[in-house]
């Protein structure tokens, strides 16, 4: 959201171009030469705001400001008043250009007195010294004679005067008579004269003036284009990448006033700054709006009703009028540019969406539910689609009537596929709200003799409401999420409980997949209070409740997952094995790894085979769960290590999550992919569903789930060599800040990716706060070999010691006795060694952990160590010849047959020595050199030849 809105005086200094251009066309003024400029721009782009800072810098130059007016409508004025005000104000004079106190115009510029008096006293008629006729010698005279005075104002001017004459597109006609003399006969001083209009608003003698002008050479033109997106940003004081921006700058269309008006409707409404620029909208709206007839009033009323666009026809319907009438009325409104033409035959529309709204809103209530009601007859009437039908059924309120929703589940079916939620939303909810309405009539005729009810008093199904709800939670939109559940659950609250299950438990499981936790168990609540006691639909609705809190991103409470086995006795196929997915995850992060693998694996049997939703409708057991279930399973094996059966769950959650249309799980899920696919050693597959992953979740407004899936990718880059730094768009706050949150996994995938980037003081940081072991919080055992395992790097790395971490890994591996934890223990074990200068028996645990880790992310990283450790062994020992050295002659002799792959009994054969003798010389020569298998024998041996 942009909540910032720069000082007002800031307007003035986003068109730098423009005003550089104005600028220098003034410069001529200095050099005693005339001038003319046009000024054009669409009502609120900056016209005003830009002549104020052309006429700051004129008085800073020394020159003489004189600024009019043309405001008011045309014909509404006195004659000459834009020219009358701007010389009687004098705006601009600094105490050097005065011979006595300014208190009236003649006294600083005498000729100034002489041409007020002038203006205000014409020879005859003023309206007819515009017109050709009979009075046009006298006319030309008098224009003359107006021209001379204001050359001589000019003149009294040391270093030029600078005329304004702002709205001129109001100018009477003397005004634009007047004009058009000093651009026909520029006078020979130095006078600069500026007029900005509107060119929609102009009458036809200002534009044939102007136009002339510039055939003759005596003008210059300057247009306003809309703001650019880096001057938007420039006046809303926010960065040009910030996607409320784009969206701002889009709407508006790049212009100023209603650029600083549509982002203080979504900013704070008690900043100052944003109600300044909602009021100054509204004031000019207002002023614009003033002058129009009843008539005009009206039609503009009528067609704020209408919508985005409308034509005569409609107009009149609605209004309503004769359609002479209306066509006339239209006419004026297209003369004073509020309303203009659009695409399409005879459509038009408002000049912008705001100038529709506060119409809109101008109108009374009470009429404007009818003229919508006029409106949805008419439209019906031409054969509209749903979509343009809809609006109006919802805000003619109280006139709807139960046959509308017909209207309004078209709509909603055609709005989800076009990405129109929020519209789709509402009319969800008004269909929702007017079959209560016929519910509660037909229960009052059941009362009363009449007819019976009919099918338009029947509920709406959840293939409706249920699609709606999936996209509001994939977008985010908690507001009118939470609004459009109340109105599902208001509908439905006369279903019997069995009934209202199948719409509770959906919901409910939507809102904990939006992390509202809370929320989702006080639906499921009351609803298992009514269920009690009826078997299977009652151990579903248990399962579900806790799968809300996995969801949430929560794990559920322990004693409430170890009732499930007595719910779920007599369950269905589906909710046994999501039952059991729930257990496991709670044996997994309590430590009771020997039930959590029982539970994993009787899970994985009955998911696994399970169609979640076979012929016959949803079932009681909640088909709605299956993708969750398979999340939970996911989940915690891969907390096991068991990457390859944790990646295979979920990814067929994924597949259901789409085929059903479950939107808001797919953050979590990919989430979830991308992490399993990273510990699985897949780094570009990791990445490329971590892309995926991020976009989803900040497109629901999910920030924890962004966390994580930047953590991933970080980690992942790290592996494959890029440690830079990497920023994202839309990035989370704490993350620009360089701060990340110490969630046990979040924080181990920066450690690590801290620690592929040499930088252990950084992964000592985000694993140990205070660098205190007595401050280290207890990790979840199945997590804390690996912790242990970082910290004993990130100790290595800083010269610290390692040695306690290594030995807290060793004992909770034991404990926890799980081939992943054993690998992280021994990885820590060799960390250790390697800060105590013993490459070679590092080397050794980082090859066992090898061995035991696999081709994962961890297992790889332990052979890279390996490698290294090898390595710097390599450089430390003795060269291979200087260690044979040391051997006797008969070791010498059983080292170089041992080499050659002989085993024992045939180099005791060889040598005429028992096996016996063999072993004791094998086992000298081990300690001798280091080594430990007859390969590494072999290979010393080798390089010695």
């Amino acid at each position: 959201m942009v909540t910032a809105l720069a000082p007002r005086y800031a307007r003035t200094t986003v068109r730098r171009s423009e005003l550089r251009t104005l600028t220098e066309l003034v410069e001529p003024a200095a050099a005693g030469r005339a001038a003319t400029v046009e000024l054009t721009g669409d009502p609120g782009s900056g016209k005003t705001a830009l002549l104020a800072a052309l006429a700051a810098e004129a008085r800073r130059a020394g020159r003489v400001v004189l600024r009019g007016l043309g405001g008011g409508t045309a014909g509404q004025q006195a004659p000459f008043w834009p020219f009358v005000e701007a010389l009687g104000t004098l705006d601009g004079l600094g105490p050097a250009q005065r011979d006595t106190p300014a208190d009236g115009a003649g006294t600083a510029l005498p000729p100034a007195a002489g041409l007020l008096r002038r203006l205000a006293q014409p020879p005859e008629d003023p309206d007819t010294l515009a017109e050709s006729g009979g009075g046009l010698t006298r006319g030309c005279q008098y224009f003359a004679e107006l021209r001379r005075l204001l050359a001589d104002c000019a003149a009294a001017a040391p270093r030029g005067l600078l005329l304004v004459l702002d709205d001129f597109h109001w100018a009477d006609p003397c005004s634009v008579r007047l004009l058009e003399t000093l651009i026909r006969r520029p006078v020979g001083t130095g006078l600069v004269t500026v007029v900005a209009h509107r060119p929609r608003q102009a009458p036809v003698g200002l534009r044939l003036a102007v136009r002339h002008g510039v055939e003759l050479g005596t003008v210059d033109e300057i247009g306003l284009a809309p703001l650019t997106l880096d001057q938007s940003a420039e006046l809303l004081g926010a960065a040009p990448d910030t996607p409320a921006l784009r969206r701002l700058h889009t709407r508006s269309g790049g212009n100023p006033l209603y650029l600083t008006a549509l982002a203080a409707a979504d900013g704070d409404p008690d900043d100052l700054a944003h109600l300044d620029a909602r009021r100054d909208l509204e004031t000019r709206l207002l002023a614009e709006c003033a002058p129009l007839t009843d008539d005009e009033r009206l039609a503009a009323q009528a067609a704020a009703v209408l919508g985005d666009t409308f034509d005569v026809e409609a107009v009149a319907a609605v209004a309503p009028l004769r359609h002479g009438v209306a066509c006339r009325t239209l006419g004026a409104l297209r003369h004073r540019d509020l309303i203009r033409s659009a695409p399409g035959h005879g459509a038009l529309t408002f000049r912008h969406a705001l100038l529709r709204d506060f119409l809109y809103a101008e109108t009374d209530a009470c009429w404007r539910a009818a003229a919508h009601r006029r409106a949805l007859d008419h439209l019906a009437e031409r054969g509209a689609p749903p979509l343009d039908l809809a609006p109006h059924v919802v805000r003619s309120g109280t006139l709807a009537t139960p046959e509308d929703r017909a209207v309004l589940t078209a709509a909603v079916k055609e709005a989800l596929p076009a990405g129109r939620t929020a519209p789709a939303a509402q009319w969800t909810a008004s269909a929702l709200r007017l079959q209560r309405a016929a519910l509660e009539q037909s229960g009052r005729r059941a009362t009363a003799p009449g007819p019976a009810a009919t099918a338009d008093t029947g509920p709406l199904g959840r293939e409706l409401w249920l699609p709606v709800v999936r996209a509001l939670a994939a977008e985010g939109d908690l507001t009118r999420l939470r609004a459009l559940v109340r109105e599902i659950l208001a509908a439905h609250t006369r279903l019997p409980a069995a009934e209202r299950a199948a719409v509770v438990a959906p919901l409910a499981l939507i809102l904990a997949a939006c992390g509202l936790a809370e929320e989702a168990q006080a639906l499921f609540t009351p609803l298992l209070a009514a269920l009690r006691g009826t078997g299977p639909q009652e151990a579903a609705l248990h399962v579900q409740s806790q799968l809300a809190w996995v969801l949430a991103g929560q794990l559920p409470p322990r004693a409430e997952v170890e009732v499930l086995a007595r719910h779920t006795a007599d369950a269905g196929p589906l909710t046994a094995g999501g039952a059991l997915a729930l257990r496991g995850l709670s044996s997994v992060f309590t430590g009771d790894l020997c039930a959590a693998e029982g539970n994993l694996d009787a899970s994985a049997h009955i998911l696994d085979g399970l169609d979640p939703e076979p012929p016959g409708g949803a079932g009681a057991e909640g088909p709605d769960a299956f993708a969750g279930y398979l999340l939970v399973l996911a989940c915690a094996e891969s907390a096991m290590g068991w990457y390859g059966p944790a990646q295979a769950h979920v990814e067929r959650a994924l597949a259901e999550a789409r085929l059903r249309g479950d939107a808001q799980l797919l953050p979590t899920l990919l989430n979830v992919l991308a992490y399993v696919e990273y510990q699985a050693g897949r780094m570009s597959d990791a990445l490329e569903t971590a892309r995926e992953a991020r976009a989803t979740a900040l497109a629901a407004g999910r920030d924890h789930l962004v966390t994580l899936v930047d953590a991933v990718t970080a980690a992942a880059w790290a592996w494959l060599g890029d440690t830079a730094p990497r920023r994202a768009p839309g990035r989370p706050e704490w993350t620009a800040a360089g701060v990340v949150p110490r969630a046990s996994v979040i924080a181990l995938l920066h450690a690590e990716a801290a620690l592929a980037a040499g930088d252990g003081a950084r992964a000592l940081a985000l694993l140990m706060p205070a660098r205190d072991a007595r401050r280290v919080p207890e990790p979840t055992p199945i997590l804390a070999a690996r912790v242990y395992e970082l910290l004993a790097a990130a100790c290595a790395a800083t010269g610290a010691d390692a040695d306690e971490w290594a030995e807290r890994a060793a004992a909770v591996a034991a404990t926890v006795n799980v081939a992943e934890q054993r690998g992280h223990a021994l990885l820590a074990r060799g960390h250790a060694l390697l800060a105590r200068s013993l490459p070679d028996q590092a080397a050794r645990c980082y090859d066992e952990a090898y061995g035991l880790l696999g081709e994962t992310a961890a297992g790889m990283r332990a052979r890279d160590l390996a490698h290294t450790a090898l390595l710097a062994a390599c450089a430390a020992a003795p060269s291979d010849a200087d260690a044979l050295a040391g051997l006797t002659l008969r070791e010498r002799e059983v080292a170089e047959l041992a080499g050659q792959g002989l085993k024992t009994r045939d180099i005791a054969e060889r040598l005429a020595v028992s096996p016996r003798t063999v072993d004791v010389h094998l086992t000298r020569i081990y300690s001798k050199l280091g080594v430990n298998t007859r390969a590494a024998l072999a290979r010393l041996m080798a390089r010695a030849a």
